[in-house]
């Protein structure tokens, strides 16, 4: 299935679980992938993880992220992925919600997560950018029919 207009699965990811949904993504779309990067190397473990992540937002630290989407203005929707951490989406996410214009683009959140749910991603999200953003969508049982009803395609 490939859609009409230009979709961007853009994701950030530690451990590969949100990776592999943004290539799931990517397969039955045809949409392009951006693995959003950060300078920043996380803990290894869980437990760390969530420290940092709950400092950086505490902090409202943003990470430093390397690499950029090409032609950012040719995409009409956004698939933004990522693990909830602490609660919501992390910092990597926001930094890189700051670094483009998403004037007239439709954003669709997907997370995986350990047991928490989206919680508060979408709002989060809402409040850093201007855009049209849809609610999060828990991506752990995320299935290849259930994308196209996620993208409002069927």
């Amino acid at each position: 299935m490939v859609f009409m207009a230009k979709l961007l699965i853009a994701y950030f990811s530690k451990s590969g679980t949100t990776r592999a949904k943004a290539e799931q993504i990517a397969r039955v779309t045809g949409g392009d992938l951006f693995e959003i990067a950060t300078e920043k190397v996380y803990p290894r473990s869980y437990a760390g993880t969530v420290i940092v992540a709950k400092k950086e937002q505490l902090a409202g630290e943003l990470p430093t992220l390397t690499g950029r989407v090409e032609d950012f203005a040719a995409y009409d929707r956004i698939a933004l992925g990522f693990p909830v951490w602490w609660f919501t989406c992390p910092q990597a996410v926001v930094s890189f919600l700051s670094q483009y214009d998403f004037s007239g683009k439709t954003v669709w959140p997907f997370c995986t997560h350990g047991g928490s749910g989206p919680r508060n991603s979408a709002g989060k999200i809402r409040a850093h950018c201007a855009s049209d953003v849809k609610d999060c969508l828990d991506a752990n049982k995320l299935t290849d029919e259930g994308i196209a009803a996620w993208l409002g395609t069927e």
